[in-house]
């Protein structure tokens, strides 16, 4: 008799919180809004070339040497399969002639930054929707900013007589995954 009560008493309960909407969902609860459904963003991959100006005259604001002249021609038959979508160049005379024929070879024009913006320029770079490779003409001291701006590790500036250096650094949906160090002639 007492289980035959309390089956009763239980059924009585289960009745009650049904009947206040107290009881789990069902299967036939309402679909989802599309408001609702997780947004899937699609996957960029970013490459950051990342340079010092080419071989330098001597003097106050230089102008490329012979040597470096021809080493930006090496570089862009480097890059040749790679379209950039931007080079960004300091507003100095070397660094405007290694970016300008890779500009030119791309079909694009150059972009001039403040040598010492580094974040600013990492900011736009992983702001620009879709995959996009970027070429950067830094100086010595400033192509380590450029580097850790992106989210890569620290490493020295360069020496003044390192000019072949260049660095891949890839982003995906702008953050760091990996950096390699070039060398090109």
């Amino acid at each position: 008799m007492c289980i035959k009560y309390s089956f009763t008493v239980v059924v009585l309960l289960l009745s009650s919180l049904a009947a206040f909407g107290l009881t789990q969902p069902t299967a036939q609860s309402e679909p989802r809004s599309p408001k609702a459904a997780p947004t899937m963003q699609p996957l960029t991959t970013d490459v950051v070339y990342i340079i010092r100006h080419a071989d330098t005259q001597s003097g106050n604001n230089p102008d490329l040497s012979a040597e470096g002249v021809a080493r930006v021609q090496s570089l862009v038959n480097i890059l040749q399969d790679e379209q950039l979508s931007a080079v960004y160049v300091t507003n100095t005379g070397r660094s405007i002639q290694t970016g300008t024929p890779l500009a030119i070879a791309d079909g694009i024009s150059t972009t001039v930054y403040s040598p010492f913006d580094a974040d600013g320029v990492a900011q736009t770079i992983t702001s620009i929707p879709g995959s996009n490779a970027t070429l950067i003409v830094a100086h010595s001291n400033t192509v380590p900013l450029m580097i850790t701006a992106l989210g890569g590790p620290l490493i020295e500036d360069l020496e003044e007589t390192e000019f072949d250096r260049l660095f891949a650094v890839t982003l995906s949906n702008g953050r760091f995954i990996r950096m390699q160090k070039l060398h090109y002639e």
